[in-house]
């Protein structure tokens, strides 16, 4: 019973929190081989990387490039900004060596933001189509759920009959979210 408890615990560590088997070994006073044992019988360490690797995460990940490089897009914009204000204190004063190397400041930034721009451009692109390559068609989802319930069924008539309006609901709601 008390493998059972740690190897639960050892479960929600490895796979959900990632904590090394060494780790889990120490805290909960076990060998690194039982544990390493059970990432192997179990699959944990399978499972850990399919969820570190969920289209959600990527997604965010892919959105928090696209924040980054918007922010590093902002940051110029205000220097672009202050460099012009500077471009027309050199033009009142007739400074010809400030005037050009403003000039000059002004077109590489210029450039700087159109990479930006051309960055934030391609990352909306390959969100675009990850989101696409990843949908999960209705079809595809009615059929694991229709397994599930099955196997519900089987399993527990009486706990499957009590969901059957969350079942309907369910279905109803994800038919109307990606169908």
């Amino acid at each position: 019973m008390a493998k059972d408890k740690d190897r639960g615990i050892a479960y929600v560590w490895y796979v959900q929190q990632n904590k090394t088997a060494k780790e889990i070994a120490q805290k909960l006073k076990l060998t690194e081989t039982t544990v390493g044992n059970w990432v192997k019988k179990y699959g944990w360490k399978e499972e850990r990387n399919a969820r570190e690797n969920q289209v959600d995460k990527r997604i965010d990940n892919i959105k928090s490039v696209i924040d980054d490089i918007t922010d590093d897009r902002s940051s110029a914009r205000i220097r672009l900004k202050e460099l012009k204000a500077e471009q027309k204190i050199a033009l009142a004063n007739k400074d010809d060596d400030e005037i050009q190397l403003n000039k000059d400041m002004i077109s590489e930034i210029k450039r700087e933001i159109i990479g930006y721009d051309d960055a934030i451009s391609k990352w909306n692109k390959t969100l675009e189509n990850f989101d696409k390559e990843n949908r999960v068609s209705l079809s595809s989802y009615l059929y694991v759920m229709e397994e599930i319930f099955k196997d519900l069924q089987t399993q527990d008539p009486k706990l499957y009959l009590q969901t059957i309006d969350f079942q309907e609901q369910h279905i109803n709601n994800v038919s109307v979210k990606i169908g």
